[in-house]
């Protein structure tokens, strides 16, 4: 199955509309939402699906893994992400689009905060998937103020301290610009409201996509 884009252009020529219907393929989008705790994620990977209509999602949220012996983790962690990639892979054909909030480039930041070890692995695994990640998979890692974070921290995450939480982003910005995506963006959301950083981050999706068509749908002409 491939997913299909129905386009319909409608050209006003003086008194007379004429409406074209065009159909096309639609390559597949494969998201990574990536950032600290309450920096916007989920509210932005809502207005993502509610943005782009035209894809139908499928939503994947990646939770810290339950080990507590360093190797198991180790060993879970390189396993459950390689699985991400050989998934995307194995559902592009198919047309499947996919949203990821987090995925494997928590652990590189998570792993030397909280473990004790280097979480760096996860970039091999890129590397192993260089193909795959350098044409369908965007990044978006999106990162705030320490202070505006820790004014929306409900206790549940992992930072205590504003120290943490700038250890969190210097991770994060760490891991977005090592990553090998070739399609990402780095946002600070700072004080923009949601619908001024989904702006944002739909203008980034639509022009990096390789579908992507600054032909608007409709055209006027007097």
């Amino acid at each position: 199955m491939k997913a299909i884009l129905h386009i319909s252009l409608t050209l006003t020529l003086r008194s007379q509309t004429l409406t074209f219907n065009m159909a096309q393929e639609k390559r597949p989008l494969y998201i990574i939402v990536e950032g600290p705790d309450n920096t916007g994620k989920d509210t932005q990977i809502a207005l993502i699906i509610k943005g782009m209509p035209e894809h139908v999602f499928h939503k994947v949220h990646y939770s810290s893994l339950p080990f507590k012996d360093r190797d198991k983790h180790t060993q879970h962690s390189s396993q459950l992400y390689s699985g991400l990639f050989r998934m995307i892979g194995a559902l592009r054909p198919e047309g499947v689009s996919i949203i990821f909030n987090r995925s494997h480039l928590g652990e590189s930041i998570y792993a030397p905060l909280y473990r004790g070890y280097s979480g760096d692995f996860v970039f091999d695994i890129e590397e192993r998937h260089r193909d795959l990640i350098q044409t369908d998979v965007f990044l978006i890692t999106m990162v705030n103020d320490p202070d505006r974070i820790l004014s929306r921290d409900d206790g549940k995450s992992l930072y205590k301290t504003r120290e943490d939480v700038q250890a969190d982003i210097d991770g994060f910005v760490r891991a977005h610009r090592k990553s090998i995506i070739k399609n990402k963006l780095l946002l600070d959301v700072g004080e923009m409201t949601p619908d001024e950083v989904s702006a944002i981050i739909l203008q980034f999706l639509q022009e990096k996509h390789p579908d992507y068509n600054p032909l608007q749908q409709s055209l006027q002409f007097e």
